[in-house]
């Protein structure tokens, strides 16, 4: 089954303008029953000024049902980017959330702002070095910092001035795939790329996520949506283009001053050599400055060295 690629921002777009299917990609994700998915804005795409790309950018309002039958409403921010980017491009649309109310009716029918808890999502076409898994989740826990011990506090205070987060890369994906998750990141699996790197040729696909693949399925005949993707595809090998580019220059920068560095340090040990050598024969310490041209000072620290 051909599907379109979902790391790609017009194809993750149809997806998640599915409410439907967008509640059941956020509830696998969360791991967390989604009662009620809203897309609050259509998406928002921030240039990334050092590689000329985007980042994609999703806000939602949900209401998850917890084990125990509460109800919680909360904002979901999905960040998705093909490429490494500058966190602070991550942080500062974070900001902006945190900053973000609604108005609602309290017991007395007087309207009241309100804010929610923020979860973030980032979906990472790249792997982070120094995360080496698929999928973490990265969660606030409250410790009483006299007797360094957790402690269970529920708090409003606590839940809109800390949030948690959940860092997904696809290609990290693993060969076996057992967890419910990891079968959903079947979907963006990049080792299944056509030659048309915004077509996925998928091999298998899990049961519970055969509807989501059909979905994906049906704009691969579309011409204007191939078009399109064709064009996101273009942009992505003009960086890739660049990003070879500068990386040769960097390597040959880092080559050029390797090379000055060795020539520094040859001349470096020669002048201490000379140095060394006058001083044993019992040159003074003026006479040799001014045989080298150098000063005092240089020509003392040579010697005590």
């Amino acid at each position: 089954m051909k599907i379109v690629n979902p790391l790609y921002d017009k194809a993750f777009k149809y997806l998640m303008e599915n409410e439907r299917l967008a509640k059941k990609v956020i509830s696998v994700i969360l791991d967390e029953e989604i009662e009620e998915l809203q897309l609050s804005q259509q998406e928002t795409i921030v240039p990334d000024e050092k590689h000329q790309l985007t980042l994609f950018r999703l806000d939602f309002k949900a209401v998850i049902t917890k084990p125990d039958g509460t109800r919680h409403k909360v904002l979901i921010e999905l960040q998705k980017s093909k490429y490494e980017t500058d966190i602070r491009r991550f942080r500062a649309y974070l900001g902006s959330n945190y900053l973000k109310t609604d108005i609602e009716k309290n017991t007395f029918g007087e309207d009241i702002k309100s804010s929610y808890p923020i979860i973030t999502i980032y979906i990472l076409g790249y792997s982070i070095v120094d995360i080496p898994y698929m999928a973490i989740t990265v969660n606030h826990s409250v410790v009483n910092s006299v007797n360094k011990e957790p402690v269970e506090i529920k708090s409003d205070f606590i839940e809109q001035l800390n949030h948690r987060s959940h860092i997904l890369q696809v290609r990290r994906l693993p060969e076996e795939r057992k967890s419910r998750l990891e079968k959903f990141m079947v979907l963006f699996n990049q080792a299944w790329c056509t030659e048309q790197r915004y077509i996925i040729d998928l091999h298998d696909i899990s049961e519970e996520f055969e509807e989501i693949a059909h979905h994906l399925q049906k704009p691969v005949m579309d011409e204007a949506f191939r078009l399109q993707l064709e064009g996101e595809e273009e942009l992505d090998e003009i960086f890739d283009q660049q990003e070879s580019k500068y990386l040769r220059q960097l390597e040959e920068a880092k080559q050029r001053e390797e090379v000055e560095r060795k020539q520094k340090e040859a001349a470096q040990n020669k002048l201490k050599n000379i140095v060394l050598k006058q001083h044993h024969n019992g040159r003074g310490i003026h006479e040799i400055a001014d045989d080298l041209d150098l000063s005092i000072d240089e020509i003392r620290k040579i010697i005590e060295e």
